[in-house]
């Protein structure tokens, strides 16, 4: 039988969704097909081995190290230039060249993508929305207007021609147009940047070795009948979801919870015995600006805290720390496994609690792990980087409960 899992942060990302996934592949066991399913290059996934050797995922699949293959889901933005680099790093660092597969209709960021987030957020401040410099927010609103857009599958055919107009007509009229609507202006630096040819040299360059390295798919209940193992990584987490108004704008711009994954389930012949990993530390982060209940300073939970991923940079700044939140977490955990259940049914609900190595063991706030891990039908745990190990085992499927809005 197929066997599937979906990697889920609870919170607001940066939980150990890449420790998550690559233990998911080795459990499920090779050929593994990783499907990347939303966002794109912001993510950063990191996957630390035994031997000390430590890579942060950004546009290929967390399972990599250990076989599997990639896949960017319908929804998965690209980013030639971020591609690229990832690809190089992989092959110095570990000798590897993974294989990427690529719907046709992703959207592509480009570098003017990734400079307008950037001077959009340096003129905002103080008001900046906790954007990570990646451009994902930038394409998502440019691929709404058709005037200035492909998708993968017609950059992967477009002639150097049509790729450099393609290009100039982002700088010269969507580029002004878009700051213009927000009453911005890009400084002397940026525009010298924003106009330099070279730069459209590099792209086109970048876009060539991409498409020449990658393998392109159109229909995904075809690609993926041929494997009996999936691991579906999400980025971000639940309460940065598009759709939590609430919290608005310190969102991410795409669908951060179990549907999608779910539903590109469903779409496939047979049956498919499907967990739902969600994934938290035993305490709770957020890179970026917004709302965090139960903020505290690090010292508080362990003054010995150093994270290598989330290093402080000047457009999310410094990675802000809180109180584990049991209410809070399960209620986002719940109403999440109840939509995703009316698409598959029988889908079991499991829990990764991470860096229990620097809380001893425990949650840092008023739950139990040992309550918190019983809510759901299994348990894994991690005390290390790259350590996982299984908390509860249990046949019968619990009810996960969230509390009714006011």
């Amino acid at each position: 039988m197929r066997r599937a899992v979906i990697v889920i942060g609870c919170s607001y990302g940066d939980e150990g969704k890449g420790l998550a996934s690559a233990h998911s592949v080795r459990r499920l066991g090779n050929p593994c097909l990783n499907v990347l399913i939303n966002g794109g290059a912001q993510r950063g996934h990191t996957v630390d081995l035994p031997d000390g050797r430590r890579h942060v995922f950004h546009h290929f699949g967390s399972g990599s190290l250990d076989g599997a293959v990639s896949c960017a889901a319908e929804r998965f933005i690209v980013n030639p230039l971020v591609y690229w680099q990832e690809r190089d790093a992989l092959a110095a660092e570990f000798g590897l060249a993974p294989r990427l597969l690529v719907a046709s209709v992703c959207r592509a960021t480009t570098p003017w993508d990734m400079m307008l987030g950037q001077i959009i957020e340096e003129n905002r401040g103080k008001a900046r929305h906790g954007s990570c410099g990646m451009g994902i927010q930038e394409t998502r609103l440019r691929y709404m207007n058709t005037d200035w857009c492909m998708n993968w599958g017609q950059l992967a055919e477009c002639t150097e021609s049509q790729y450099r107009q393609y290009c100039r007509r982002i700088i010269g009229e969507y580029l002004p147009q878009r700051l213009a609507s927000l009453g911005m202006t890009a400084g002397a630096g940026w525009t010298e940047i924003i106009r330099n040819p070279g730069l459209i040299d590099n792209s086109w360059a970048d876009l060539q070795a991409m498409r020449a390295e990658t393998e392109m798919y159109t229909d995904w209940a075809a690609l993926a009948a041929g494997w009996d193992s999936l691991v579906f990584e999400a980025g971000q987490g639940l309460a940065l979801d598009a759709d939590n108004r609430a919290d608005f704008p310190y969102l991410t711009p795409s669908s951060t919870t179990s549907l999608d994954s779910a539903r590109h389930i469903r779409a496939l012949a047979g049956e498919t015995e499907t967990e739902i990993l969600y994934v938290t530390r035993s305490y709770l982060t957020r890179h970026g600006a917004g709302p965090l209940p139960g903020e505290c300073p690090k010292e508080e939970i362990n003054p010995d805290i150093v994270d290598r991923t989330n290093v402080p940079n000047p457009h999310q700044q410094s990675l802000r720390y809180a109180r584990f939140d049991e209410a809070a977490v399960m209620d986002r955990v719940g109403r999440d496994l109840e939509a995703t259940r009316r698409v598959l049914p029988g889908a079991a609900a499991a829990v990764l609690v991470t860096h229990l190595n620097e809380t001893n063991g425990a949650l840092f706030g008023e739950a139990s792990l040992s309550e918190f891990t019983g809510r759901f039908d299994r348990a894994y745990v991690s005390s290390g980087p790259s350590e996982v190990e299984p908390w509860i085992q249990r046949a019968a499927r619990q009810s996960v409960q969230h509390s009714d809005p006011a």
